[in-house]
């Protein structure tokens, strides 16, 4: 497994073969990478039934609150999914974790859990029935989208990207116009999550949809107004979806898997 996952020359990482985070083992986590897992949220019934039994009261809670039984399942399974990762770094039974948000919806780790982690920071994001998670020793944020989506890709475009965005796009071919879109789209979704502050930060503000080499998909560094360093890039999920990553600091690669 190691060998098949290992990074391609010019690449920040590859999300390799079927894999189970058991059968690596305690996964060993650099702190200069950045771990990805690409999961499916439609579950048989008898894992979903086990990746029921590590939720907590409060997720419980919101899982009765959908009333469609696909999206209940796959929130179970997110939430499962997420607890069974989480505690496979962490050396500990997933239904003892006990999970946080942030004042902007950023997910974490409670005092106790996040002491015994020493820094360990996760996000996610799940679009239809696929979820992608993160897991690094830094601020980190993802977003996946399926590409069937329905949007009307200048609309948004005109409310998200900053003037020198919104003027490049305009200019932007029509037949690569949903790509270009949803690449940056995501980029803004990561970017903000990692951030800590979510869409209150003002998608407006992030100036992350043209690197300098004019690749909308290509790997940018920018600082904030504190002068802290991030970086964002696009992933390669698959045809029929898109993704982004981003990260505090410029000195991280990534490394992916396809968890079934």
């Amino acid at each position: 497994m190691e060998d098949q996952n290992r990074r391609l020359p010019g690449c920040d990482g590859l999300f390799g073969a079927d894999c189970d985070p058991a059968t690596l083992g305690l996964v060993a986590l650099p702190s200069d990478e950045i771990h990805l897992w690409l999961v499916d949220l439609d579950q048989p019934p008898r894992p979903l039934a086990e990746l029921a039994a590590t939720l907590a009261a409060d997720e419980w809670q919101r899982a009765e609150r959908f009333r469609c039984p696909d999206q209940r399942h796959r929130f179970i399974a997110g939430r499962g999914l997420l607890r069974t990762l989480l505690g496979a770094y962490l050396g500990c039974a997933a239904a003892t974790l006990r999970l946080t948000v942030g004042p902007h919806g950023k997910p974490g780790l409670a005092d106790a859990d996040a002491d015994a982690a020493a820094g360990l920071q996760f996000n996610l994001s799940h679009s239809a029935h696929r979820a992608l998670y993160a897991v690094a020793w830094r601020d980190v944020g993802v977003d996946v989208e399926c590409l069937e989506r329905r949007v009307s890709h200048l609309a948004v475009l005109e409310r998200i990207c900053t003037p020198r965005e919104w003027a490049l796009f305009q200019a932007w071919p029509t037949e690569r116009l949903q790509r270009a879109f949803f690449a940056c789209w995501t980029r803004k979704e990561a970017i903000a999550k990692a951030q800590g502050d979510g869409l209150a930060g003002g998608l407006r503000q992030l100036e992350v949809c043209w690197p300098a080499d004019g690749d909308p998909e290509g790997r940018m560094t920018l600082s904030d107004t504190d002068g802290r360093i991030w970086s964002v890039l696009n992933l390669p999920l698959g045809a029929g979806w898109g993704g982004a990553l981003a990260a505090s600091g410029a000195d991280w690669r990534w490394r992916g898997w396809d968890w079934r």
